[in-house]
C-alpha cells in the first residue's frame, strides 16, 4: 500500500480547525474500538451464548438448507439464532 502526501499551504486558523477535527475523530474512533472491545469480552464470558455457538456448530444448522429441517428443528435454530 502507498500513501500519497499532498502539502498544503494554511493558514494558522486552517490548520487548526484540522487538527481539532482529527482529534475528535481520533476519540470517537478510540471510544468506539474500547466499546466493542468490553462488549465482545462480555459476550464471551456470557455462558448462554456459548452454550448457544456449540450447540448451533455441533447440529450443523449453518451447512443444512432451511428446506431440508424438519419444524422443530427450524424452530430451535431460530432459537438459537435469536440468542447469538
Amino acid at each position: 500500500m502507498y500513501t500519497v502526501r499532498l502539502r498544503l499551504d494554511l493558514c494558522f486558523s486552517e490548520k487548526r480547525f484540522l487538527a481539532k477535527c482529527f482529534s475528535f475523530a481520533n476519540t470517537i474512533h478510540n471510544t468506539i474500538v474500547s466499546t466493542a472491545q468490553r462488549r465482545l469480552n462480555a459476550l464471551f464470558h456470557d455462558r448462554e451464548y456459548i452454550s448457544a455457538r456449540m450447540e448451533y456448530g455441533e447440529s450443523g444448522y449453518a451447512k443444512k438448507n432451511t428446506k431440508q429441517l424438519s419444524a422443530s428443528q427450524k424452530k430451535r435454530k431460530q432459537q438459537l439464532s435469536d440468542i447469538m
